[in-house]
C-alpha cells in the first residue's frame, strides 16, 4: 500500500470546487430571492437595533428613577422618623397623667369596694 502525499494545491482546488458547488446549490435551492433574503436580514438587524435602543432607554429610565427614589427617601425618612419620635413623646407625656388618673380612680374604687364590703359584713 502506498502512502498518499498531502498536497496544498489539491486541498485548495477541492476547497474552491466545494465552495462553488455549495454556493450554487444554496442559490438554486433557496426558498426566496436574494433581494428578499437581504431585506429579511436588514429587517432583522433593524428590529434588533431597535430592541437594543429600547433596552438602553429603559435602563436609563431605571437609573433616573432610582436616583429620584434615593433622593426622596433621604429627604422623607428623616422627617418621618422625627415626626414619629415627636408623636411618641407627646403620647408618653399625655399618657403619663392619664395613667396617674387611672391609678387614682382604681384606688378610689378599691376603697369604696372595701368600705361597701365592710358595711355589708356588719
Amino acid at each position: 500500500m502506498t502512502k498518499k502525499k498531502f498536497s496544498g494545491k489539491k486541498f485548495v482546488k477541492g476547497l474552491l470546487i466545494g465552495g462553488i458547488v455549495g454556493g450554487s446549490a444554496a442559490l438554486l435551492l433557496a426558498p426566496r430571492s436574494g433581494k428578499d433574503t437581504r431585506k429579511k436580514i436588514q429587517d432583522e438587524i433593524d428590529d434588533t437595533l431597535q430592541l437594543i435602543m429600547d433596552i438602553k432607554t429603559s435602563a436609563d429610565d431605571v437609573q433616573v428613577n432610582t436616583r429620584q427614589l434615593q433622593s426622596l427617601t433621604e429627604t422623607l425618612i428623616p422627617e418621618f422618623i422625627d415626626g414619629t419620635e415627636k408623636s411618641i413623646e407627646r403620647f408618653k407625656f399625655k399618657s403619663k397623667y392619664r395613667l396617674e388618673d387611672i391609678k387614682n380612680q382604681l384606688a378610689k374604687i378599691e376603697t369604696e369596694i372595701t368600705d361597701f364590703s365592710n358595711s355589708i359584713n356588719e
